[in-house]
């Protein structure tokens, strides 16, 4: 929301920041809620309770810097660091639903082990190659 409405010509990204932030930290305050009541608080959801700590602690971060440039219009400082949240949202956003659609998870760790694994149990004469009758 805050990129989109920095778009828009004359529109104020301070106060932008800081209404977005509002309705944020409302989302993870109901989202903690809905586990605590469904007694969904164990080991499993830990991953879920720590994205959300760690989206309300980039909320917060946003929330200064609003009330930042809200104080000093004129600081570029702050808006900077609301534009590089905001990266940081979109760079979060698509990985989160690339895992919500069930698309394939890639990490440099497991792509170079299973090309290893491949390695090893390939023949000594190399892929493809077929050995010489005998």
């Amino acid at each position: 929301m805050v990129s989109l409405f920095a778009l828009v010509p004359g529109q104020k990204i301070g106060p932008t920041a800081v209404a977005v932030v509002g309705g944020g930290l409302t989302f993870i305050a109901a989202a903690l809620l809905s586990l605590v009541r469904l007694r969904q608080v164990r080991w499993s959801t830990a991953r879920d309770v720590l994205f959300l700590v760690g989206l309300a602690v980039m909320f917060v971060f946003q929330l200064l810097e609003g009330i930042a440039v809200i104080a000093h219009p004129d600081n570029p400082g702050a808006v900077n660091t609301i534009a590089v949240l905001v990266v940081v949202c979109f760079l979060i956003g698509i990985a989160r639903s690339w895992e919500l659609i069930g698309g394939p998870s890639f990490g440099i760790r497991h792509e170079v082990t299973e090309l290893v694994r491949g390695r090893e149990s390939e023949p000594a004469d190399g892929p493809g190659q077929a050995s010489p009758p005998p």
